[in-house]
């Protein structure tokens, strides 16, 4: 673990820097040492031995025979402080030509490279060799120096062997203080390389630090360095991404807040899938469309989509990364299903989302739209065809007898009433939705006004038979409104009442006061279904299509816009066979 720390990296790169380097310098100082040592000695050697040659070409008579020469020989070795050979023209030791006289150095005969060397000698050049170290059995130095007469003429050589033990000797003690230095240098080295590496990791773990602190999503970490170099600028730019992510989290995080505000109260349901189909996210609408209870569990609605085949639309949807919508059936409604894959910056699809839509009401609403053109088309062709065709016959003579003549402008007169009104309804119902119209509010005896509207409608009742039975309650306290169009409201359902009730039956009109004054009508009618019964405040409606009825089917529109601007709420129960009551509920004066 340590071996991959960058600590030891770098002590380790300066370890072995300096020791490359050291060894490198080392071994030349070494090298350039030994040379520079032989080269001094060599040139001791050849100094000395020219000296001795020169003593020695002084001391040499014309005839060849030296003065002193015996006593003088035997001092040489320690006057050149090294053994010292005085040879003839032919290397034989202590003989020179015309001597005389012997003096033997060695009786071991010399190898071929010291005789090349002695003719070298002989020849007039000085010579340097290490040929004679097998004479003495250890490294030797020799110089070589010719020894001339008085006309220049090579009359032998002087030989200088010194031992190369004390050069040796000195290039050891170099070498050791050498190693000790280099020893020193290395834990030098790696001290200050521990310390330095130290000191320059350290703040990589603060970044280290903070960059672990980020990822964990703690975005106000800061790495706390404070440099001018090349990482205090990175550290700088660490704090500015900090910064930076900070912020933008902060803003993704309200957006999506926003996001998620905004689909929960989109009246739409939305789920949210992975590639697997499994459901990440939902919103509240969803669960009030699919009619389940809080939570929606996610296995619940797998099976609920899988029920209605969405499963293998959505695959699709993933499969072609292409929106698709599709439309099904589910309880008793009709849902409408958009559905979308969900697409990242490569184009690669990470899930899919389905817009759920309760269509039913928007259904429901684009056929009333449609029975609603049809009645007032069938409504005003009806007045019309029969006012057309009247006129034709007159206009064509196929009609000339006054009476006949009177009937039909009678009769057109009738159909022409039938277009006012249902006109006037229609207007009468534009202008309560629109709120244009005027009311002349006053306080108003709700006994009274009911009292006005049964006897204007018991001659109607009269005609099937119907009885109108009126309980007035004691005291009734007073309401505030417009009395015309309260009346009307009223008529409305007690016309309704008789005219969708059987012959013979009884219409009855309650009074109770509790909270509000409540005004009930109930007859013994055909009554309504209850998958009709939120439909019939809608224009045009008809519950019963089949039966005959000379009604515009405004009235109860009509009726619940004229509650709704008194502040007065209405309630309808109805039971097929039994009948149907409508109760208004009224504000009424406190005293």
């Amino acid at each position: 673990m340590f071996k991959k720390r960058i600590a030891f990296k770098l002590t380790a790169g300066f370890v072995v820097i300096v020791l490359l380097s050291m060894l490198t310098i080392g071994v030349f100082f070494i090298q350039m040492f030994k040379q520079y040592t032989f080269e001094s000695a060599e040139k001791t050697l050849l100094e000395r031995a020219r000296n001795i040659s020169s003593v020695v070409s002084q001391n040499t008579q014309s005839n060849g025979q030296m003065r002193g020469f015996g006593g003088f020989i035997r001092f040489l070795d320690t006057l050149a402080e090294a053994k010292v050979w005085i040879t003839d023209t032919n290397g034989n030791p202590a003989v020179l030509y015309g001597m005389g006289m012997g003096y033997s150095f060695t009786s071991d005969p010399l190898s071929e490279e010291a005789k090349k060397m002695i003719s070298e000698v002989v020849s007039g050049k000085e010579a340097i060799s290490q040929s004679f170290s097998s004479l003495y059995s250890e490294e030797t130095l020799t110089v070589g120096v010719p020894v001339y007469n008085s006309q220049s003429q090579v009359i032998g050589t002087v030989l200088l062997h010194a031992p190369v033990t004390g050069i040796t000797s000195t290039l050891d003690k170099a070498t050791s203080i050498l190693l000790l230095s280099l020893i020193f240098a290395l834990v030098l080295t790696i001290g200050l390389g521990i310390f330095y590496s130290l000191l320059f990791t350290r703040p990589l773990k603060a970044m280290n630090s903070t960059a672990i602190q980020m990822a964990k999503g703690n975005y106000s970490a800061r790495t706390g360095i404070n440099r001018l170099d090349e990482i205090g600028q990175l550290s700088e730019s660490l704090d500015q991404l900090a910064s930076t992510l900070d912020q933008t989290i902060n803003q993704l995080y309200q957006e999506k807040g926003k996001m998620v505000d905004i689909i929960s109260s989109i009246s739409e349901g939305i789920v949210a899938f992975d590639t697997d189909l499994n459901p990440l996210s939902q919103n509240y609408a969803l669960r009030q469309i699919m009619k389940r209870p809080t939570p929606y569990e996610n296995e619940q609605l797998k099976n609920d989509f899988k029920q209605m085949g969405i499963d293998c639309s959505l695959e699709s949807v993933i499969r072609e990364k292409k929106a698709l919508q599709t439309t099904n059936e589910w309880m008793d409604k009709k849902l409408k299903f958009t559905l979308s894959p969900i697409l990242d910056n490569h184009s690669n699809v990470t899930g899919s989302v389905a817009l759920v839509q309760d269509i039913s009401e928007s259904e429901h609403l684009e056929q009333l739209r449609k029975d609603f053109v049809a009645n007032v088309s069938h409504e005003f062709r009806t007045p019309l065809t029969i006012i057309k065709g009247s006129l034709e016959a007159i206009i064509d003579g196929a009609v000339f007898d006054m009476e006949d003549i009177k009937r039909y402008l009678d009769r057109m007169l009738s159909e022409t009433r039938v277009l006012e009104r249902l006109v006037g309804d229609l207007l009468e119902l534009s202008r309560l939705q629109s709120g244009k119209i005027s009311f002349n509010m006053e306080k108003l005896n709700i006994s009274n006004l009911i009292s006005d509207v049964v006897k204007s409608m018991v001659t109607i009742a009269a005609k099937k038979d119907i009885k109108v039975e009126y309980s007035i309650a004691d005291i009734l306290p007073a309401v505030i409104g417009d009395y015309d169009r309260l009346r009307q409201l009223f008529v409305i359902f007690i016309d309704n009442a008789i005219k969708y009730s059987p012959e013979k039956t009884v219409i009855t009109i309650v009074t109770k006061v509790g909270d509000s004054l409540e005004i009930s009508i109930k007859d013994q009618g055909y009554g309504i279904s209850a998958d009709e019964l939120p439909y019939i405040w809608d224009r045009f409606y008809k519950s019963d299509k089949t039966r005959k009825s000379n009604g515009s089917g405004l009235g109860l529109a009509i009726a619940k816009h004229l509650i709704r601007l008194h502040g007065g709420k209405v309630e309808l129960q109805s039971d097929i066979g039994k009948g149907t009551k409508v109760t208004v509920y009224l504000k009424f004066l406190k005293e």
